[in-house]
């Protein structure tokens, strides 16, 4: 079956949009006789036109250039009778829905002295000559509008705000697809101007959105004839709609910090973000006024913003010509689920229809950054809806919703909550109205009850054959059955980015909640962690120098650990206290399980310009030299088997940008294994050497890094190839060590770093396939737990990597060792 089309193109799967009031069939479904209309009969000629000018939409599939002449055949033949009806905020009789005023419990009702009757259908219609004037049955009830009973809201900044925007959105009541409509008014004003990055707007082409950026900035005293150039006519604005940057100071407190929420949502408590998380946020964003909620958001611009310029390859990597959905309007009682297959969505549009609900399969729409629910009959918000991280601009003006679902607190990027005409609770009023949307937000964060984790991971038994024999609910369970033979010549081990302390701010991580942010909460939760799993060598990554030496240490030795630290290359050169704040990575062994042999350290960029084939390359000169990533070799002997392995572990450079550093990185980490498999044995192939390089690799499975470890070499990704490292370039990258990923005989796991905007696989634990083999892994995480969440660390998990665990076993007679 093709992909269903957007609303109103030939092809549209009728599935789509389910409980269109048949009061308004013959006005929706009207035939067009338009000889110049090409798309058949049975589409409306408004609703079409204005749909596929609306962010240059179109089927998926359909061709840029094909898209783009069909919207100027019709940007020529309509825009003069589209601008007329804009600028008169008139509505088109024959296309024109009209709410149904027989429902008692809709809030948006229709003046009946604007409606007529048509004498053929029996159907409302508007009458051509009257303006519609919408009413909302609860205009006088305090519930709904609490500033009629309590009059000091009239002077809260951020009340007025949505008095204003929610008159705005009244008015766009009972016109179709008003969303498109405004977007082709723009669409034609910037063909029409000749500064197209500057186009001069109307009252009529601005949209609720575009009305609630201009009005953020205003709050937040900012010009916004330079901050927003797609609004630059800024003498349009009412002044009554400004307000002086005298903002109630109850804005800009925040309380002390409380004890998590027991989950008695009646209960409800004061905010618990400590006040230094709020303050901290005022001061990133260079303005004393709490709207400007994101340093990096300040100019309220939405994300892939396609309106005007659909066909931008940086806007549109996703391939799709349109990523915005307009159904406002259109008196749908029901919403099919096929919506929600559309994952590129970034604004849906389905206000002004009969809604009582909102499907939960919303969370699958992760790229939304406006959702406009307004003037429906919700009654509530799905808890789902906190899947949609990316919202920034939330209406649902005019429903029946009084209370807000603690997963909201994980809309962290939520600039605007247009709430106005609901009967919300008294307390998460009074919340909103001192500390604005990003108090409520962090509000419902903080005291969000604690979510069980019913099942622990998995242990998973792997056979000889590398095939999963059974399944232990932990790995405790599983070493209580272990057979004593394997035992005596196996172990296990962990490898864990634990999130250094430095990169964990609130700032970095404003999903999790401020106490499970923490450092002390984190660090008692890795340690309690760790020593769980009670693992005979722990690999970790991320650890802070001074921790290591001050945390680690003491702790882990009581538990019969030693082990060995290499800081990051930035290290050498600051000076005590500072030295001793870089990240770097660690090995922890059991004195009763392994005897340290001996131990390396490796700088790439250093060790590299030491090599006797080093070459001063350009592109290890400008993006390889300054990046100061390590890695730790320790050679260990295995007590009950005197068998010898190496263990390694590393954390490769982060930025998706710098691949082919990270693929340059491993080229270096394993040529130094190499040479020091050589100096070791001279006569002995490398590939029969037991060997374990773990650690945190920001790398895909389909990445070079992956291929090279892998395979040997690197021969499929192009981006890399054309890179020049010199020698390590010239021989693609390749090895002698024969090593596969430990998780390989049973899939990698779904991820390894769990965030909003990063969710995959990137820790491995690599070992050397001719001398050992793999006979247990820890699972992944149970999905139901993790389909609660937008991302780690939260109050379970307290880095946003989880561990991975092997158990290895020696094959036997490979290292030529004897036993000690």
């Amino acid at each position: 079956m093709n992909e269903p089309s957007l609303m109103g193109y030939p092809g549209m799967n009728p599935n789509i949009i389910s409980g269109i009031n048949t009061s308004t069939n013959t006005t929706t479904n009207t035939t067009n006789n338009n000889a110049n209309n090409n798309n058949g009969p049975g589409t409306p000629v408004s609703a079409l036109h204005l749909n596929q000018l609306m962010a240059g939409l179109g089927p998926p599939g359909l061709s840029h250039e094909n898209n783009n002449n069909n919207n100027a055949n019709h940007l020529a033949n309509n825009s003069r009778q589209l601008l007329e009806q804009l600028a008169q905020n008139n509505v088109p009789t024959s296309t024109t829905p009209v709410p149904n005023n027989n429902n008692a419990n809709t809030n948006n009702m229709i003046n009946a002295n604007t409606v007529g009757n048509d004498s053929n259908h029996n159907t409302p219609m508007l009458n051509n000559n009257v303006a519609l004037q919408p009413m909302n049955i609860n205009a006088g009830n305090p519930l709904f509008h609490p500033h009629l009973e309590d009059t000091a809201l009239l002077n809260n900044t951020v009340w007025k705000m949505q008095l204003q925007l929610a008159s705005v959105s009244m008015h766009s009541m009972g016109q179709p697809n008003v969303y498109a409509r405004q977007n082709a008014m723009k669409k034609y004003l910037a063909n029409q101007s000749q500064n197209p990055q500057q186009p001069q707007m109307t009252e009529a082409s601005l949209s609720l959105v575009d009305k609630t950026q201009k009005l953020l900035m205003e709050f937040a005293g900012a010009d916004t004839s330079k901050e927003n150039p797609k609004n630059p006519n800024n003498n349009n604005a009412n002044n009554n709609n400004t307000t002086s940057n005298s903002n109630d100071t109850s804005m800009m407190t925040a309380s002390t910090p409380t004890p998590m929420a027991t989950g008695n949502n009646s209960a409800l408590s004061t905010p618990t973000t400590p006040q230094v998380e709020l303050n901290n946020n005022q001061r990133e964003q260079m303005s004393p006024n709490v709207l400007l909620q994101h340093k990096k958001l300040s100019q309220f611009s939405i994300d892939d913003d396609d309106e005007l310029n659909p066909t931008s390859d940086k806007k549109n990597k996703d391939g799709q010509l349109w990523h915005a959905l307009d159904l406002s309007n259109l008196q749908l009682i029901n919403l099919d689920s096929n919506i929600f297959k559309y994952k590129f969505l970034t604004r849906l549009y389905l206000n002004g229809n009969g809604l009582t609900q909102l499907p939960k399969e919303i969370k699958n729409l992760k790229n939304l950054r406006v959702l406009d629910l307004s003037h429906n009959r919700l009654t509530s918000l799905p808890s789902e809806l906190g899947s949609c991280f990316q919202l920034k601009y939330l209406y649902f003006f005019d429903n029946m919703i009084s209370t807000l679902p603690w997963e909201l607190g994980s809309l962290f990027n939520l600039q605007f909550l247009g709430c106005e005409g609901n009967p919300l609770e008294k307390e998460l009023l009074k919340i909103f109205t001192e500390k604005s949307v990003t108090g409520l937000i962090f509000y419902l964060r903080d005291n969000r009850p604690e979510v069980p984790l019913l099942h622990d991971r998995e242990f998973i038994e792997i056979n000889t054959d590398g095939e999963p024999q059974a399944k232990f609910e932990t790995l405790k369970e599983a070493n209580s059955v272990l057979d004593s033979e394997l035992s005596k010549k196996s172990f296990t081990i962990l490898s864990y980015n634990t999130l250094c302390q430095h990169y964990a701010t609130p700032k970095m991580y404003r999903y999790t909640q401020s106490w499970a942010l923490s450092w002390d909460y984190r660090r008692e939760k890795l340690k309690q962690q760790i020593l769980s799993y009670d693992c005979d060598v722990l690999s970790l990554q991320e650890v802070e120098a001074q921790t290591y030496e001050e945390y680690w240490v003491p702790i882990l030795e009581k538990h019969g650990y030693s082990g060995n630290f290499h800081a990051k290359t930035r290290a050498k050169t600051m000076q005590g206290k500072d030295s001793k704040k870089v990240d770097g990575c660690c090995i922890f062994f059991k004195k009763d399980k392994f005897k340290l042999i001996s131990k390396d350290a490796l700088d790439f960029s250093g060790a590299w310009m030491k090599h006797k084939k080093f070459q001063r390359t350009e592109d290890y000169l400008n993006r390889a030299m300054n990046k100061d990533n390590v890695a730790l070799y320790l050679k260990l002997q295995h007590i009950h088997s005197g068998e010898i392995v190496w263990v390694v572990t590393t954390h490769l450079h982060w930025d998706p940008k710098f691949n082919d550093v990270k693929t340059f990185q491993v080229g270096v980490l394993l040529d130094h294994m190499e040479s020091l498999l050589k100096e070791d044995n001279p006569k002995r192939d490398t590939k029969k050497s037991p060997l374990l390089i773990c650690g945190d690799f920001n790398s895909y499975p389909d990445s070079a890094v992956y291929e090279l470890f892998s395979t040997g070499s690197v021969k499929n990704h192009m981006e890399d190839n054309t890179r020049d490292f010199g020698y390590m370039s010239q021989k693609q990258f390749n090895h002698h060590l024969a090593l596969n990923s430990c998780y390989s005989c049973i899939g990698e796991l779904p991820f390894t770093n769990f965030t909003p905007s990063f969710t995959d696989v990137i820790d491995y634990i690599w070992f050397s396939t001719h001398s050992l083999r793999v006979r247990g892994l820890l699972g992944e995480v149970d999905e139901d737990y993790a389909n609660k969440f937008v991302g780690f660390p939260n109050d379970k998990f307290p880095s946003d990597h989880i561990p991975l665990i092997a158990r290895v076993e020696f094959m036997r007679g490979n290292s030529g060792s004897r036993k000690v």
